[in-house]
């Protein structure tokens, strides 16, 4: 049988289009499908935007509708960001409205509700295979980290406990789903996997074309040392943590210079990146993301979070080998002025083993490999193979 497959329906950290691209340099008829341009970004490409995010609601929908011919068209559908084309959305976002508008809203969101329903059932009954991956707030559970986690992200970013009651729900009930439909299910942040299947596999970020991502190492010149950081969201990322952090070495007279990126094209962020020469991701996810990603492949020495709990899920060998150095916000400052005051020598050291780690463990390529294994086995135990 011949193998078609469909990335559906985002472009979350461009991961979904990256495979894509993978798969098809192996000779597999692979595509990505996304719902809207708006949600692309990052410079990262899809074959197919089923919408514009200008379009008016009643358009948005009917392409939408239209879409779900995917249905019928391929064989294999590799979801991500734990979503279908239909996925609902929760109460909250329609709960505070009135009269005609929150009776459409609610209308509206059992019609998706439906639909999803009405997708499922028909991938099932062509027996199309499934594979789900999970990327981060797709199944992160504000209950859980609370519980669980001593750092962990601000819950006072959300409204209200009803607000996250309500989404935690949500995720449930959609993870539940996937784990009944899905012959796989993967997750790029080790901590999802505390409440994701215990069958979940961990798969590194794939979203870089090491190609295109050439190291560009710190050298041994007399400028400062030239501190980065890049918040997609200021307060998930502790952006006011990492200020305080750097507030504090300055006071103290430390040489330094900080460029912290927001709002820059995609065209010109690449160049800002290639001359910061060290990266502050993020303190309270509890690992990497896909910009500490980025950042390693071009040499970069890269501060994060790294939550000790959840290293159980990824293997012993890439454990020892992540570069990343481990802060929080009670230890920034003091790992970073001890990072900033060493011989640059030993910043270029930590860039070259951050490059290499980069390629060993989140090379794209291999990666692809990696889930066409796995869909050779899910076929292989039907008897057929791509």
């Amino acid at each position: 049988m011949k193998l078609k497959v469909i990335h559906l329906p985002t472009s979350v950290g461009g991961n979904p289009q990256m495979i894509s691209d993978c798969m098809r340099s192996l000779g597999i008829n692979s595509q990505s499908w996304v719902l809207s341009n708006h949600t692309l970004g990052l410079g990262f490409n899809a074959d197919k935007f089923i919408y514009k995010n200008s379009d008016r609601f009643w358009i948005k929908e009917m392409k939408r509708l239209l879409a779900l011919r995917y249905v019928f068209i391929f064989n294999f559908v590799f979801f991500n960001f734990g979503s279908t084309l239909y996925t609902p959305f929760p109460k909250y976002r329609f709960a505070h409205h009135k009269n005609f508008k929150y009776l459409f809203l609610l209308i509206y969101s059992k019609y998706r509700k439906i639909m999803q329903t009405v997708e499922i059932s028909i991938l099932k009954f062509r027996k199309v295979k499934i594979f789900v991956q999970y990327q981060g707030s797709d199944a992160r559970q504000h209950e859980y980290t609370r519980k669980n986690f001593s750092i962990r992200i601000p819950q006072s970013i959300y409204s209200s406990h009803k607000k996250l009651t309500e989404i935690d729900e949500l995720k449930k009930q959609q993870i539940k789903i996937f784990e009944q439909m899905s012959s796989q299910i993967y997750s790029l942040n080790p901590d999802l996997m505390h409440v994701l299947p215990k069958r979940t596999k961990f798969l590194p970020y794939s979203h870089i074309d090491l190609e295109k991502w050439k190291p560009v190492y710190l050298k041994n010149n007399n400028r400062p040392i030239r501190i980065g950081h890049a918040p997609s969201n200021r307060e998930v990322k502790g952006t006011k943590q990492i200020c305080d952090a750097i507030e504090e070495l300055k006071k103290k007279g430390n040489k330094f210079e900080f460029i912290l990126v927001e709002g820059v094209n995609y065209n010109n962020v690449k160049m800002i990146y290639e001359n910061i020469d060290i990266l502050i991701d993020q303190l309270f996810v509890g690992w990497y993301g896909g910009l500490a990603v980025e950042l390693m492949a071009l040499g970069k020495p890269v501060l994060a979070y790294l939550r000790d709990e959840d290293f159980k899920f990824i293997s012993q060998e890439m454990a020892h080998d992540i570069p990343v150095i481990n802060v929080n916000h009670c230890t920034l400052a003091e790992k970073l002025e001890m990072l900033i005051s060493s011989p640059k020598s030993s910043i270029q050291k930590i860039g070259y083993k951050s490059r290499k780690y980069v390629e060993k463990w989140h090379n794209p390529k291999h990666i692809t490999n990696l889930i066409v294994d796995d869909i050779n086995s899910t076929f292989n135990s039907l008897n057929r193979k791509i």
